[in-house]
């Protein structure tokens, strides 16, 4: 028993000696050997073909349709079925790859149009239009951030760049252009002002000339039977011809013309002796007054011109004796160039003119008078706001002019020289002023055009205001009135009243039925009149009687250009 005993607790023993020595064997061997691990999980690379998070999707959903590319630019083209063929495109303007059955990669190469045709797999071809334009954004960040105010877009075309849009001065349309070479060498202008372009300039010419004249001179001729004595400073009357006969009186003649020079002549006559004296005393005072007032409306960087004034010829002679025609013009002209700046700011290069025939510097060829002129021009360019007036050009000017005639010596003599000479002394003065005033300006709508216009506020006189009265036009009574019926509304001429032999409207028959209800009547506009005196037509005289043409204008607006309408009487 005790054999059995010690033998299971020494075969217990060998086996765990056994187990553990099997254990550090494969300890060692552990160690001697390495680890075998488990390598990590590779991130997913992105596959080439495959969808890239922010693609820009583009699903075909008709037969035909139209793509746009930027240059170095890629999109998906998605199908709703799934793809067989893609065909048809240059693969120089435009790179294609597949990414799955329904999806494809496009891929912009260069500048340039091409198609795609697309077939599905139920035989349904979809044609794609791809249009690559050249990659200008660098350019327009640049516009954007130097003129923020400005909306353009550059458009790249071949060798060159297409500006368009508008700028809101037209001093940045050169700039932006310089901007745009540095890009390419050749710049297509398309843009525009922005705002309002039509400019009124209102140009004011006056002009005031005050001239004096004090003259004083003295010719006289004494003949006599064997003599005669003649004193002619300033050529007053000059003498014409002198004829000395042997043993007989003298014969002088005076020029006949010369005789309407003088303002005062007498004479002394005698058996024997003829004095006649001739008299230069005059005191002139002359005035000259222009105002000129020309208007004109032109678009921002045209040119416009006013002429209002007429032509006259000259002569101009020629060889063999022949002469031709030239027209010369004269009145008020203006020619202006206004170009809106923005920000409320013109510039303008304007040259007003007022002239008039001269008649005191008039040449006579071959018998035809050409009258000189007298101009006052102005040519300048300059910057200023709308709505500002501006004195462009003014004159100031002083002249005076003295002269002295007279015979030496005795010319010189107190009291008794004023015989012997010829004295004129001219002072003058001329105020010039031109100014401009500029507006932005709009046209008007059809029903905002006021009634009335030069000469349709006056009217053809009767015969008794034009014989008797002698008036040429009268006012028009309740205003211009255009063609029409009877009981017409005209919009702006107010309510013409039928005439009196009209019958009155029927009237409906009474009835149970309660009238329905109607919102009153909002009352009439006030019309509006014009208070002052009143003056008479504007080339008759005044009547000293009452007339049935003073009540006749007493019920009218006062003549001119545009006058308030009322409702016209009956």
């Amino acid at each position: 028993m005790r054999t059995s005993n010690s033998y299971r607790r020494f075969f217990g023993l060998a086996m765990s000696a056994a187990m553990l020595c099997g254990a550090a064997g494969r300890t060692a061997d552990a160690q001697d050997k390495p680890a075998a691990t488990t390598p990590p999980p590779a991130a997913n690379p992105p596959a080439a073909d495959g969808l890239r998070p922010g693609d820009q999707i583009f699903q075909v959903l008709a037969p035909e349709s139209s793509l746009s590319l930027v240059e170095l630019q890629t999109k998906v083209v998605e199908l709703q079925s799934r793809i067989k063929v893609v065909d048809g495109f240059d693969q120089t303007v435009v790179e294609v790859t597949a990414l799955d059955q329904q999806r494809l990669r496009l891929r912009a190469v260069k500048p340039g149009v091409t198609s795609l045709t697309i077939t599905d797999e139920f035989g349904v071809s979809y044609t794609l239009e791809v249009f690559v334009e050249g990659d200008i954004r660098e350019l327009q960040a640049h516009l954007r951030r130097l003129f923020p105010d400005a909306a353009i877009e550059a458009i790249k075309l071949r060798e060159a760049i297409v500006l368009r849009g508008w700028v809101t001065q037209p001093d940045q349309i050169p700039m932006v252009i310089d901007v745009a070479t540095q890009y390419a060498p050749k710049v297509l202008n398309q843009m525009h002002v922005a705002g309002e372009n039509l400019v009124q300039l209102n140009v004011k010419v006056m002009e005031v000339q005050r001239s004096k004249i004090r003259q004083l001179g003295f010719n006289f001729l004494h003949l006599g039977q064997n003599h005669y004595f003649s004193s002619t400073p300033g050529s007053i009357v000059p003498l014409q011809s002198v004829t000395l006969p042997f043993g007989g009186p003298p014969t002088v003649l005076s020029q006949a013309a010369a005789l309407a020079n003088p303002t005062m002549q007498f004479g002394v006559i005698t058996d024997n002796h003829i004095f006649q004296g001739f008299l230069e005393a005059l005191q002139e005072k002359s005035l000259l007054k222009i105002l000129a007032e020309p208007k004109l409306t032109t678009t921002s960087g045209r040119p416009a011109s006013l002429l209002s004034g007429g032509e006259f010829p000259i002569l101009v002679p020629q060889g063999l004796g022949t002469a031709t025609i030239e027209w010369r013009e004269f009145g008020v002209r203006m020619e202006a160039v206004p170009i809106v700046l923005g920000n409320g700011r013109l510039r303008l290069d304007i040259s007003p003119e007022v002239s008039d025939r001269d008649f005191s510097n008039a040449v006579n060829l071959n018998g035809t008078v050409v009258p000189g002129l007298t101009t006052r021009r102005v040519n300048t360019q300059l910057e200023m706001r709308f709505a500002e007036t501006l004195m462009i050009g003014g004159l100031i000017s002083t002249r005076k002019n003295a002269t002295n005639q007279s015979v030496p010596v005795l010319g010189d003599l107190p009291v008794v020289g004023a015989a012997f000479r010829r004295v004129s002394y001219e002072d003058a003065e001329t105020e010039l002023l031109i100014l401009v005033t500029p507006y932005l300006v709009s046209p008007l709508n059809a029903m905002q055009v006021p009634p009335g216009g030069p000469g349709l506020n006056s009217a053809n006189p009767t015969s008794h205001e034009l014989y008797i009265d002698g008036h040429l036009e009268v006012d028009q009574v309740g205003g211009y009135c255009p063609p029409g019926g009877p009981g017409m509304v005209v919009p702006g001429n107010g309510y013409s009243a039928p005439p009196a032999s009209m019958p009155p409207p029927s009237t409906p028959p009474a009835s149970n039925t309660p009238a329905p209800l109607m919102a009153p009547e909002p009352p009439a506009p006030p019309v509006q009149q014009t208070s002052g005196l009143r003056r008479p037509g504007l080339m008759g005289p005044k009547s000293s009687t009452g007339t049935d043409s003073d009540s006749r204008r007493a019920a009218s607006t006062p003549p001119g250009l545009i006058a308030p309408q009322g409702f016209k009487k009956p």
